[in-house]
């Protein structure tokens, strides 16, 4: 009996350093709602870790065109990430005209986009850190340039 309550610590204790490192870079939260009847609803939040272990996955050979066209933008956007990470949570951009309304917020370290229209509600959000190591990984794909 002792050595069952030892296993079943040590599989909690390996469930518990699983979802913390899951969850140590956050979570991407897509919500899509159609509003049309019998719409589609879909709300998925995800381990935004997901987002450069994916990256690892892709053949070398299918990021050669990334990688090449993000080099050469590599400053612009390391100055806008990191500016966007010292900057205070709020508003960055609300677009509203006469049936739509769509927001860029920053809040906690992600990025949300919000829009409404007649046909649909969309709700995005996703962490910058991720997103920072993800555009990282590919602009390296093929070495420096």
């Amino acid at each position: 009996m002792l050595l069952l309550g030892k296993i079943g610590i040590g599989l909690m204790g390996t469930v518990l350093v699983g979802g913390a490192i899951a969850s140590s870079e956050g979570f991407i939260h897509v919500k899509v709602n159609e509003k049309q009847t019998n719409g589609t609803h879909i709300s998925l939040i995800v381990p935004a870790v997901i987002m450069p272990m994916a990256v690892e996955f892709i053949p070398r050979h299918h990021l050669r065109d990334a990688s090449a066209n993000l080099q050469q933008f590599m400053p612009i956007i390391d100055a806008a990430m990191s500016g966007l990470a010292d900057c205070p949570d709020g508003p960055l951009v609300e677009v509203l005209d006469s049936d739509s309304h769509v927001t860029v917020v920053k809040s906690g370290g992600s990025i949300v986009l919000d829009a409404d229209d007649p046909d649909e509600t969309v709700h995005v959000a996703v962490p910058l850190r991720a997103t920072q190591r993800a555009i990282d990984m590919i602009a390296e794909a093929n070495g420096p340039s």
